[in-house]
């Protein structure tokens, strides 16, 4: 691993590992305890995910930029034994010292706050494995799905799903033990947690970004020969408008394969991606945190299969059915099912979310899609997202993907509002690319020119920026919310 232009080897990896593993061991961990994390990217990070994991101790993964109530709500629903922390985050987990009795607070430094830390609980735990049996439907962490609507759920994860998982991708991706991953998102979202654990055990490095900045991971690539990266589309569309004219000063030619997920990559900024990384092969890829990669667009169909993400992978199988259950033909939108090797276990105390998240063998994550006549699945919508106007459904995705062609147009997002006479109505909001000009009746015009009549949004609104969550997805819950609490009608 790469880390701050520190190195460190697969001897020091495992050798912190077992620290860690037998640390939890004197602090009284069991098989089936569960132990969250609020740390920042470092190797720390992947040191004690990889410690718990080798003495059968769930890790619950707890977003840095939670707040107090947020990280309370997830020890509680997660039961989570005890947490281990970063100062950073100290004044917000003080707090919880009243809020939860049971639980134990580990700083990762010294604190005149807390009793003990796991640094200096490292410094005198044994560098020898413990020898604990781990089986494969033992858990491996309690990862919460991202929460774009509703309180967020425990998705439960064990060996099995993940391995399977990090020894499929690299058969996918073409990635090797020779290979080197540059890591760019947050350690406490599923897919860069897993990418980064696949290439690890397969051999190869990992270069670990702290945060994302687009200079600084053109930057790494050039210095490392980093060989592929996962990126979720607004990292690649702060490449595109930030980079693309002074690529010269990077050389990225080691990089081999490139890969997108958690949301729709727009074409304008696939098209650009494809520019700036000529040599490099790009994917897009579906999958969730319950169920890892179900489908994957490969390099070649890049230029054919537009808003595509491709076809099924080796071991899963996808399916669109309508409301009645029904199989629909080609081109037909319905509600996507899948079946997968990797899939979950359920929802953790929640066997109601679990039932309806299942039927007869097959798992829906709530997304609409539809099969063109080559098999090449197409995700249309969230089922949440979907605006329901005069009775007619309208998908959002589609007229984000032309607000987002406009060359004004930074980032998008559309959602349905309040509307007396049609329900709900089209509203748009925008963020605009710096020193553009831009006008609300061009833009209209524009989409007229693009999308049918009653696609086209009643009101646009323009922002700073749009919330989103950490995997890069808009939080339209958020965006909902505010517009519907205030009965806006449009």
């Amino acid at each position: 691993m790469i880390f701050e232009d520190q190195k460190i080897s697969f001897e020091d990896f495992y050798s912190k590992v077992n620290k860690v593993a037998n640390t939890l061991i004197h602090l009284g961990f069991k098989v089936g305890d569960k132990v969250a994390l609020l740390l920042p990217n470092s190797p720390l990070y992947l040191e004690v995910v990889c410690g718990a994991a080798s003495v059968g101790v769930g890790v619950v993964l707890l977003n840095y930029r939670f707040t107090t109530t947020e990280i309370n709500y997830h020890i509680k629903d997660s039961e989570a034994k005890a947490l281990i922390f970063d100062d950073s985050f100290q004044e917000k987990i003080i707090p919880l010292e009243n809020q939860i009795k049971s639980l134990q607070l580990i700083p990762v430094q010294k604190s005149n706050d807390f009793k003990i830390n796991l640094n200096d609980l490292l410094d005198v735990a044994s560098d020898q494995s413990p020898h604990i049996i781990v089986r494969e439907s033992d858990l491996l962490m309690l990862q919460y799905t991202s929460g774009t609507t509703g309180n967020p759920k425990g998705a439960m994860i064990t060996h099995r799903n993940r391995c399977l998982a990090f020894l499929h991708w690299p058969s996918i991706f073409g990635y090797g033990s020779k290979d080197s991953i540059l890591h760019t998102g947050p350690f406490h979202h599923s897919a860069p947690l897993g990418m980064t654990l696949s290439q690890l055990c397969i051999g190869g490095s990992v270069v670990i970004m702290p945060s994302f900045n687009t200079h600084l991971a053109l930057e790494l690539i050039s210095k490392y020969k980093v060989t592929w990266s996962f990126m979720v589309p607004f990292m690649f569309q702060a490449i595109a408008s930030e980079q693309a004219n002074s690529m010269d000063a990077f050389d990225c030619s080691s990089l081999r394969v490139l890969l997108s997920g958690a949301s729709p990559l727009p074409t304008v900024v696939k098209e650009s991606i494809l520019k700036i990384f000529p040599k490099a092969g790009l994917f897009e890829f579906y999958g969730a945190t319950e169920a890892g990669t179900i489908t994957t667009l490969r390099p070649e169909d890049q230029s054919r299969k537009f808003r595509s993400v491709g076809k099924a992978v080796l071991g899963a199988e996808v399916k669109i059915v309508n409301e009645f259950d029904l199989q629909v033909g080609v081109e037909e939108i319905g509600e996507i099912f899948l079946k997968t090797p990797s899939m979950f276990e359920g929802y953790f105390k929640a066997e109601d979310k679990t039932k309806s998240a299942f039927k007869d063998g097959w798992c829906t994550l709530g997304d609409l899609g539809k099969f063109d006549d080559e098999g090449y699945l197409y995700i249309v919508d969230r089922l949440k997202d979907v605006i329901k106007s005069g009775g007619v459904n309208i998908y959002p995705s589609e007229i984000e993907e032309v607000l987002l062609s406009h060359d004004c147009v930074q980032d998008a997002a559309v959602i349905g509002v309040p509307n007396e006479k049609w329900g709900e109505s089209v509203h748009a909001i925008l963020v605009m690319k710096s020193g553009k000009n831009y006008d609300e009746v061009e833009i209209n015009q524009f989409m007229r020119n693009k999308l049918a009549g009653y696609k086209i949004p009643k009101s646009i609104q323009f922002r700073a920026s749009l919330p989103r969550n950490a995997a890069g997805k808009i939080l339209k819950r958020e965006l909902r919310d505010e517009h519907w609490k205030e009965g806006i009608k449009v």
